[in-house]
C-alpha cells in the first residue's frame, strides 16, 4: 500500500514538472550583462549615471586632470603691443607694454628703432623709453623719459623727455604726442621737439575718422631750399583715418595732409604716414 501510494506521489510530481520545462524552453532565453570590464567609461568630469556596483576597485582607471587644474600657475601677462611705421623718418619699428602697479597706474616702457633719417645716412638708432601711465578718467595720460642710442657710432644720441594723451569720451578717441630730443647734452648740434595730435570720430566698430597737424622743430633750423634756415621744418596738416578690429586687436591707421613746411627744401607737399599696430 506504501508503495503504491509513494508511486503516485512521484508520478504527481513529474506531471507538475513537465509543463514548466516546456514553458522555459519556448522564451528566448535573456541576454546576459556585459561584464564590468565591458562597460564604457564615462566621459571626463562627469558621473555615470548608473554606477556598476560590481567593478573591482582595482580595474577602475583614474578620472583625467581636467585642463584647469593642468594649467600651470604664475603671473598674468601684461599688456603689450607692436607697432611699425613708415613716414618721412622712415621705417620704425616699435614694442612695449604696461607692468600694472596700483588701480588706474602702470609702468610703461617700449624700444624704438628707427632704420634711416634722411640727411643722417650712417646713423641707426635705437631708444628705450619708461614712465608710469595714468588713466584719468577716459584718457590715459603717460609721461616718460627716454635715451636714443646711435648704433652705428656707438654712443648716446639724445635724452628724450616725452608726454603722451591718448582716449576720449564716448565715440571720440584722440592722442597727443609731444617728444623733445635733446641732443646736445651728448655734444650734438641742436634739440629737436616732434609733436602730433589728432582727433578721431568713431563711425562704427571699424572706422574712424578726424583732422590731423604735426610739427617739428629744431633749436638750429633746418635749411630750406633757399638756404634760409627754418626752425619749424614740418608742419603738415591733414586727415586721419584709423580701421580697427582688422584681425584680433590690430589697426591699421593712415594719415594723409599738406606739408606746409619746408623739410630739406623739398618742394613737394605731400606728407604722410602709414600705421600697422598690434595689441596682445
Amino acid at each position: 500500500m506504501r508503495t503504491n501510494i509513494a508511486l503516485l506521489s512521484t508520478l504527481a510530481a513529474l506531471a507538475a514538472l513537465v509543463p514548466t520545462a516546456a514553458l522555459a524552453q519556448d522564451a528566448a532565453p535573456a541576454a546576459a550583462p556585459p561584464p564590468p570590464s565591458e562597460v564604457p567609461p564615462a566621459p571626463a568630469g562627469a558621473a555615470p549615471s548608473n554606477p556598476v556596483a560590481e567593478t573591482p576597485a582595482t580595474t577602475a582607471e583614474p578620472a583625467p586632470t581636467t585642463a584647469a587644474e593642468a594649467a600651470p600657475t604664475g603671473p598674468t601677462p601684461a599688456p603689450g603691443w607692436m607697432r611699425i611705421d613708415s613716414d618721412f623718418f622712415g621705417l620704425q619699428l616699435w614694442g612695449g607694454g604696461t607692468l600694472p602697479l596700483a588701480d588706474g597706474i602702470g609702468l610703461a616702457m617700449d624700444i624704438y628703432t628707427n632704420a634711416l633719417v634722411p640727411g643722417y645716412a650712417t646713423s641707426s638708432f635705437g631708444e628705450f623709453d619708461i614712465g608710469p601711465a595714468i588713466t584719468a578718467g577716459p584718457f590715459v595720460v603717460t609721461p616718460m623719459i627716454g635715451l636714443q642710442m646711435d648704433f652705428a657710432v656707438h654712443k648716446a644720441a639724445a635724452l628724450v623727455p616725452q608726454l603722451y594723451v591718448t582716449g576720449g569720451p564716448g565715440p571720440i578717441y584722440a592722442e597727443l604726442w609731444f617728444q623733445y630730443y635733446n641732443y646736445k647734452v651728448f655734444d650734438g648740434l641742436s634739440n629737436q621737439i616732434n609733436s602730433r595730435l589728432f582727433v578721431d570720430y568713431k563711425l562704427s566698430d571699424y572706422i574712424a575718422i578726424g583732422p590731423q597737424i604735426e610739427l617739428n622743430y629744431d633749436s638750429v633750423g633746418i635749411p630750406n631750399a633757399s638756404g634760409e634756415a627754418k626752425k619749424v621744418y614740418k608742419l603738415p596738416i591733414g586727415g586721419n583715418i584709423m580701421f580697427n578690429n582688422l584681425g584680433l586687436n590690430s589697426s591699421l591707421l593712415a594719415f594723409v595732409g599738406y606739408e606746409t613746411g619746408e623739410p630739406y627744401g623739398l618742394d613737394n607737399h605731400l606728407a604722410g604716414r602709414l600705421t600697422y599696430l598690434h595689441n596682445f
